[in-house]
């Protein structure tokens, strides 16, 4: 995930100047000077900010929006937006395995400014956002009811549901109600990668955490998580991680 995360540049405004956005996106925006003062406009309604060397801002916009100076310089990175709806689907899934969580995407607001650390970075963004999801009042943060409403969001949410019942992609896709090639789209643009390497990876990494919290044997692990034999989910491990699934249970 961290990859997707870093391989993004800055852009810096000029003091005066104005940038627009078209939705949805998020935005982080530092300043460049020693303060920036800003207003952040999602059509008729308007938020004054300010920015400093404590003090960052998350811009999120369902739609189109506009970051105009009123003082000092300021840059913004873009946030990947399916990775920050796909990470937060894994931590909610996590928390609600029964697909709890779906019911705040309605409240989704049109456009919101979030109070952020002055340090932090698009490099530092995941790891901020798994602490703000630990810490954060049940269903209280406009910047989670945003990302609940992307279709990536629901998309790996129902992906996490059905992996427990392997079943070909046309059946995945006749589920969630779309074609096949539509579907395989979707799963691309929301995962950064084709659904069955995807899938693949979840269900080894699911497999070691078996092997590391349970004392099954490696044919238990193996069967219970749809390899065609130890031998199979040994290797396949060693192809995705490294090294065997035995020494991942030394370790422990």
């Amino acid at each position: 995930m961290a990859n997707r995360f870093n391989k993004f540049d800055c852009v810096v405004v000029s003091p005066g100047k104005s940038r627009s956005f078209a939705g949805p996106a998020i935005r982080l925006i530092r300043p460049v000077t020693e303060i920036a003062k800003l207003d952040v406009s999602f059509g008729a309604a308007s938020h004054a900010v300010s920015i400093d060397k404590n003090k960052s801002a998350l811009v999120v916009g369902a739609g189109q929006f506009k970051i105009a100076s009123r003082e000092g310089a300021w840059r913004f990175h873009d946030v990947p937006l399916f990775e920050a709806a796909k990470l937060l689907a894994f931590l909610e899934s996590c928390a609600t395995p029964d697909g709890a969580g779906r019911e705040y995407r309605a409240g989704a607001p049109d456009g919101a400014v979030i109070d952020a650390p002055g340090d932090l970075s698009i490099w530092k963004f995941d790891r901020w956002l798994i602490a703000r999801v630990m810490g954060a009042p049940h269903g209280a943060d406009p910047l989670f009811a945003f990302l609940r409403a992307q279709e990536s969001y629901g998309l790996v949410r129902f992906l996490l549901r059905e992996r427990a019942n392997p079943q070909p992609i046309a059946a995945l896709a006749a589920r969630y109600g779309v074609s096949e090639p539509h579907f395989r789209r979707l799963c691309r643009q929301a995962l950064g990668r084709g659904l069955k390497r995807e899938l693949r990876q979840w269900r080894a990494a699911q497999a070691v955490l078996e092997v590391v919290e349970s004392r099954d044997s490696m044919t238990e692990v193996a069967m219970s998580n749809g390899f065609a034999s130890s031998s199979h989910f040994s290797r396949e491990i060693k192809d995705l991680f490294g090294i065997s699934p035995c020494r991942f249970r030394r370790r422990t």
